[in-house]
């Protein structure tokens, strides 16, 4: 993590965000995920330029409701940034939702969302621009926004996985496209109410508490 893994989403995050100030973008928000226990930010934000700024919560918690509150009321758009792919995606690197095991899937609506969908739909209103990760990763994100622009990084049944200064131009080219397309891409959208059901795996249930 500390040798190689925060370089490498480092370096994915940067060539955003030089894609997006080229594109006129005037301020960046960054929510840095996985904070499991780990105060360290896993980007390194002094790498960052200047105008990227990271929301404000304890711990780096996925309070999303306190995170969508902090960004702009109309925010140009949305892009996620090596999220994993949902349980049981095939060719996934570490593919989970929320938490697997326990937890096999969980719905909202019918939907099937894990990582991506958690996010991108508290940001409904939203154009999604662009998710950056796994091939397998844009089942999901496909899904939420069929006109999202999908940038791979690696691919584990090509057994492609490149180095960050290898997909630093692939990703600032590619995310500086979509953002300049960014009439063509979708709104996040969700009806309301809301009804959520989740899954267990096999060999677990729920149990009340005491």
């Amino acid at each position: 993590w500390r040798a190689e893994g925060r370089q490498c989403l480092t370096s994915d995050v940067l060539a955003v965000c030089e894609a997006a100030i080229e594109c006129g973008v005037d301020e960046i928000l960054l929510y840095d995920g996985h904070f499991a226990g780990e105060a360290e930010f896993n980007v390194i934000l002094e790498q960052l330029p200047g105008n990227v700024r990271t929301f404000d919560t304890p711990s780096r918690e996925f309070d999303w409701r306190r995170i969508r509150g902090q960004a702009d009321s109309n925010p140009f758009g949305v892009i996620t940034i090596g999220q994993h792919a949902r349980y049981g995606e095939p060719w996934a690197y570490f593919p989970h939702t929320i938490q697997s095991p326990p937890i096999n899937a969980v719905y909202v609506n019918g939907m099937h969302i894990a990582e991506i969908g958690q996010m991108a739909l508290s940001f409904r209103g939203s154009k999604y621009i662009a998710n950056i990760g796994c091939h397998a990763s844009h089942k999901e994100a496909r899904e939420i926004s069929p006109n999202v622009t999908c940038i791979t990084v690696k691919n584990k049944k090509e057994g492609w996985e490149p180095s960050p200064s290898e997909t630093y131009p692939i990703i600032k080219r590619e995310v500086a496209e979509a953002i300049r397309a960014i009439d063509q891409k979708d709104v996040i959208t969700i009806s309301e109410p809301c009804y959520f059901s989740m899954e267990l795996m096999e060999g677990y249930h729920f149990a009340s508490p005491e």
